[in-house]
């Protein structure tokens, strides 16, 4: 089922198969509490998200790469375990104000982190860091702190309303109703800008 290189690493490990939280469409399996591999028919896409994890480790807390491999018209990404809780489980849904709170505190970690390689520049108008997929699946917090990001394949040097835009319709789509929208809105300072929110999410 895995290329022999990985079946080698994660040998004598329980490997199970994640189904909740993800939409990509690619296979994803937890190797105990060490790896995570994701498997997709969408070669590049992931190889992206390989490359661009060796970047990002760099400045932001996020999965360290182990292994990108292609075989029979797959690819196969290993990377190890980032520990803590996806924002859409239910302790964070449960508790939409808190959330919000850390929804906040993981766009600053982001839009404030200075970057020295300007190796992935997604728009020249802008010196931003943004994840790129700003939703709850891909923001993980433990005792109430954020704690680390996944799934960066789109991140890299941009406009700071793509994370907006995507942090917006993850949190509405999640709790499914846009009640918490405007306080969202106002603990980032900003003013919701129709135009871009189209731009980037429809």
């Amino acid at each position: 089922m895995f290329p022999n290189k990985i079946i080698e690493l994660i040998k004598d490990m329980k490997t199970k198969e994640i189904l909740d939280c993800h939409r990509s469409g690619d296979r994803v399996f937890s190797v105990e509490n060490k790896f995570i591999l994701k498997v997709s028919n969408d070669i590049e896409r992931l190889r992206q998200e390989y490359l661009k994890d060796q970047w990002i480790s760099n400045y932001i807390t996020s999965s360290k790469p182990i292994i990108f491999l292609t075989e029979n018209n797959q690819a196969f990404y290993l990377r190890e375990y980032l520990p803590g809780n996806m924002l859409c489980s239910d302790t964070y849904l449960n508790n939409p104000i808190l959330l919000v709170d850390l929804l906040v505190d993981a766009v600053n970690i982001f839009h404030n982190t200075k970057v020295t390689d300007m190796k992935y520049i997604i728009d020249p108008e802008y010196t931003t860091l943004i994840h790129g997929d700003f939703c709850l699946p891909n923001i993980l917090a433990s005792d109430n702190k954020i704690v680390g990001f996944i799934d960066l394949g789109d991140a890299g040097i941009g406009d700071p309303w793509r994370d907006y835009a995507w942090c917006i319709w993850s949190l509405e789509y999640n709790l499914k109703t846009n009640e918490y929208t405007p306080l969202l809105l106002e603990k980032l300072g900003i003013e919701f800008d129709e135009e871009k929110y189209n731009k980037y999410v429809n």
